[in-house]
């Protein structure tokens, strides 16, 4: 790492992050003694997973000091001011001698891991030293290291884990055909997430404005092949009889990709720009800074989610819980949240950019009503809540 370092900028943060780490943490822990409870995430979205559960053990348990560990740059520098714990840090390298340090230094009353986190040496060194061990909304499929010729090696790491608390029933019946019993089916947090945030988010008065009673549809985290097919429709979008508004949620606004959604939409008015008159008159806006779609997808009558032609898509869940149905790319297939919405009705993929603009077309014509997708939508989020408050419950922290 500190050789691939020279010639990569997130490796180079990845390494300096953990420079001099037992001389920071163990400074840390003298000025925040007590009992703690240990929170780890690989990066941003498990970590939007493990933070019902921090932010529910802080109101009710204040008393508990929380850490947090970060394995990825992308997901300390985001987080690392996060004001619910008491200390965030990115997580030292799995060797034998960094774990025994770390846990002599931190001394966790319990540690919590989200989603995909499987470290043999901290597992190990947890087991040793008798620090319960928790698995947060965990996921398993058949094609993992775990099942196959490797397993001989993975399941005595997975044995570590005192509890999972697993997505869905093939993840239970994965861990069943390992021996390993002490699984609840709990669902995801980011279920309560959504929801929680939704009945908090803050009233967008420049956004409510700028839509109007005209309909619009947001484009959320998007990359430049979902933005190939936002602007397909949108030039085709003089067939409609009726007009609707495009707001655009990039994935990155650096490096000059703001300025290339301007160019393919010279129509369009930034979110930074929304003191210049007229501003509220465009029919297309880019949102040029980050943080806020979560809540501007209470503004959207139907949403294109990014990155269904790249890695994988986002969020779906954010938008789902405003009653908006969604549209993704071919790119699903690890994300249950999107099979539960496409088999709801709220939601529709697309193999390729036609279909993909074949679907907007179908969905934003005259006479297409969309109430039966956006309840389906609604619905779905709202049933998947409650793993919070199993997690909660088998802690049992007093």
């Amino acid at each position: 790492m500190p050789l691939l370092a020279l010639f990569n900028g997130k490796t180079k943060r990845w390494v300096e992050g953990r420079r001099n780490w037992r001389e920071e943490m163990t400074k840390w822990r003298s000025e925040y003694p007590g009992e703690l409870l240990w929170f780890h995430c690989a990066s941003l979205g498990e970590f939007e997973q493990g933070r019902p559960v921090i932010e529910r053990i802080r109101r009710e348990f204040p008393h508990y000091r929380l850490l947090l560990t970060f394995f990825s740059p992308s997901g300390y520098e985001v987080r690392k001011k996060y004001n619910r714990v008491d200390g965030v840090f990115y997580l030292p390298a799995d060797t034998l001698s960094n774990t025994r340090d770390f846990l002599h230094i931190v001394k966790p009353t319990r540690a919590c891991f989200v989603k995909y986190e499987y470290w043999p040496n901290y597992m190990f060194s947890c087991e040793e030293r008798g620090i319960p061990l928790v698995m947060i909304s965990a996921i398993l499929r058949s094609n993992q290291r775990f099942f196959g010729w490797s397993s001989f090696f993975w399941k005595p790491v997975l044995k570590t884990v005192d509890h999972f608390f697993v997505q869905d029933q093939q993840s239970a019946d994965l861990l069943a055909g390992l021996g390993i019993m002490s699984c609840t089916i709990s669902g995801d947090t980011r279920f309560d997430r959504v929801l929680e945030m939704t009945a908090t988010a803050p009233a967008m008065d420049d956004i409510k404005r700028w839509a109007g009673d005209v309909p619009v549809l947001i484009g959320g985290s998007t990359w430049t092949a979902d933005e190939e097919v936002l602007n397909a429709w949108w030039r085709r979008r003089s067939k409609m009889r009726h007009p609707w508004k495009l707001m655009i949620v990039p994935h990155e606004i650096g490096d000059g990709h703001v300025a290339t959604l301007q160019r393919h939409w010279p129509e369009a008015v930034l979110w930074t720009q929304r003191s210049v008159p007229g501003w509220g008159e465009a029919s297309v806006l880019i949102i040029d800074e980050i943080g806020h779609l979560s809540s501007l997808y209470r503004y959207a009558r139907l949403a294109w989610i990014g990155g269904g032609f790249g890695a994988g898509i986002h969020n779906t869940l954010e938008p789902a819980a405003w009653h908006v149905p969604v549209l993704f790319g071919p790119k699903y297939e690890k994300f249950n949240e999107a099979h539960g919405l496409l088999a709801a009705g709220a939601a529709r993929t697309a193999k390729n950019a036609f279909k993909g603009v074949e679907h907007l077309m179908n969905l934003t014509v005259p006479g297409v009503d969309l109430t039966t997708m956006s309840s389906a939508a609604g619905h779905f989020v709202e049933a998947g809540g409650g793993a919070t408050s199993k997690i909660m419950s088998f802690l049992d922290l007093r």
